[in-house]
């Protein structure tokens, strides 16, 4: 994870971890490990993605929980509560939902407490049923207008009725061909595509219709009102921050780009003033992969002078939205990231 360049800085991930979590330093932990009283525990991905490697396998995929880890319920044992405005209030087993014919989806996960150059992000292959087709076996009622999700845990979350509308929002069963694993919230899980991770309940217990859409006021009235949608987001993986080069040596530029779900169309590697077209290397639009998932790409640029030169990266969605170097708390992660690179003779 490289550190942000100069004039780049911003309210950093540790600050988000305090703000949300309490008063313990998360920083007196190691760099890679946050867990404070109250159960909210942060661990950085370690994976780089490749374009031989573009999907995190589940041990380096990033974890973050916001009341703690629930005491197990074994698989056989464990209910989805589908209640409130239905007309049948159901209980779902496993078995129930393998029955109702899961779909593999390949995704990318961030937490919006990241920054632009964490290590909050990953991606994998997920195997669930589509949200709407458990609704539609409840009977969702015309008169719902929100729904409640609630972990093992206790954590809630609250969403408009529309995640239940189309097939995109998915309740887990499977993570990259292996059911889940508890720090990913076994037995099962919400995954909501082009919503930062805080909106895809671990641990899934229950799912409520109600009248009402009541907004996500978290956050301890920092952002008091908060949809989850994620932005625009790109990162440079090398060279690092105040790595070192020659000149007239070739540096290739590494990094992902990800969008909230339209797919990305351009990647750009800005040297010093000017910006320049990085070629993607993974998941390009007309590979007609998943839009929610990460794009890699490369960029070759050889120094002609010495020096300190700053190397930028942004990327431009199908829909034209873009990043900028203003930082928004809390969508930080949004904002373009930075390295240095020091060019010696």
């Amino acid at each position: 994870m490289a550190p942000a360049a100069p004039g780049d800085d911003g309210f950093d991930r540790r600050s988000f971890i305090k703000l949300v979590g309490g008063t313990a330093g998360a920083g007196l932990l190691p760099a890679n490990f946050a867990c404070i009283p109250g159960g909210f525990r942060v661990v950085d991905s370690t994976h780089v993605p490749t374009p031989d490697e573009p999907l995190t396998p589940t041990e380096q995929f990033y974890i973050t929980d916001n009341f703690g880890v629930p005491d197990p319920v074994p698989p056989t044992r464990w209910r989805l509560h589908i209640d409130g405005l239905v007309d049948r209030e159901t209980r779902l087993t496993l078995d129930d939902l393998m029955a109702m014919a899961p779909v593999t989806r390949e995704h990318t996960l961030e937490c919006i407490g990241n920054t632009p150059g964490g290590s909050l992000i990953s991606s994998a292959a997920f195997t669930g049923v589509p949200l709407m087709r458990v609704m539609v076996e409840a009977g969702l009622s015309r008169r719902a207008r929100g729904l409640r999700f609630l972990g093992l845990d206790g954590y809630p979350i609250y969403l408009p009725v529309a995640v239940a509308e189309t097939d995109v929002a998915l309740i887990v069963v499977a993570m990259n061909g292996e059911p889940l694993t508890v720090d990913h919230g076994a037995p099962v899980r919400l995954l909501l595509p082009g919503r930062y991770g805080m909106f895809s309940v671990k641990w899934l217990d229950s799912v409520t219709a109600a009248r009402t859409y009541h907004t996500w006021g978290a956050l301890r009235g920092l952002a008091p009102q908060i949809d989850g949608i994620k932005r625009v987001r790109s990162r440079i993986d090398g060279p690092s921050d105040r790595s070192e080069a020659r000149v007239g040596t070739p540096v290739v530029v590494t990094g992902l780009a990800a969008t909230p779900g339209v797919g990305v169309a351009r990647i750009q590697v800005q040297v010093d003033d000017e910006w320049n077209d990085a070629e993607v290397t993974f998941n390009r639009v007309e590979d007609g992969r998943s839009p929610y998932l990460w794009s890699l790409y490369r960029f070759e640029w050889t120094p002609q002078t010495p020096g300190q030169h700053i190397l930028r990266v942004r990327a431009f969605d199908l829909a034209g939205q873009t990043q900028s170097r203003r930082y928004e708390f809390p969508y930080d992660s949004s904002a373009i990231h930075a390295v240095r690179v020091l060019v010696g003779e």
